[in-house]
């Protein structure tokens, strides 16, 4: 028996009967009855959310701490005079990095912050849908045993002289 390929809502592209997510890379939206937990958070997100997770992104990989740690370095070499690129402009005990430490702190933990929302958004949304799927998986367990235990009584009804 031939399989219908699922066509996807979004880009029209063929999957395999059984698939989950649309197989063209480029789209990737979830197929089927229930709603796909990342789109319904990008549908809600707002652009400052999106701008954070960027910012989370790169501050969680290690190329943060390269790029930190070379800004630092060449501000202590140009501020303390040891290579001349440029005349030093915040003298030990370096203020003025002290103070935008400060201000990327707090920026950052800004950052961090709207990106833990936004990750309590997408387990809020996953637990919905999981519930929602329970749900509809009892209602429909409800019914097969309706049906099932409707089967047995006709079944009973057309053999009243069986009794085993």
């Amino acid at each position: 028996m031939p399989t219908i390929p699922l066509r996807c809502p979004a880009c029209g592209g063929d999957n395999a009967h059984d698939a989950v997510f649309c197989a063209n890379p480029a789209c990737g939206k979830a197929l089927g009855d229930f709603r796909y937990v990342r789109e319904v958070v990008a549908g809600r997100s707002l652009w400052h959310e999106r701008a954070s997770e960027r910012v989370v992104a790169f501050v969680g990989r290690s190329h943060f701490f390269v790029v930190h740690g070379g800004w630092f370095v060449l501000w202590i070499v140009v501020n303390t005079g040891i290579v001349a690129l440029a005349p030093p402009f915040d003298a030990y005990p370096f203020g003025l990095l002290g103070l935008l430490l400060g201000v990327e702190a707090i920026l950052l933990t800004g950052f961090l912050l709207i990106s833990q929302n936004r990750e309590r958004q997408q387990e809020d949304a996953q637990a919905e849908i999981a519930y929602e799927v329970s749900v509809r998986t009892y209602r429909r367990i409800e019914e097969i045993e309706r049906a099932v235990r409707a089967i047995a009584v006709r079944l009973d009804a057309m053999n009243p002289g069986d009794a085993t």
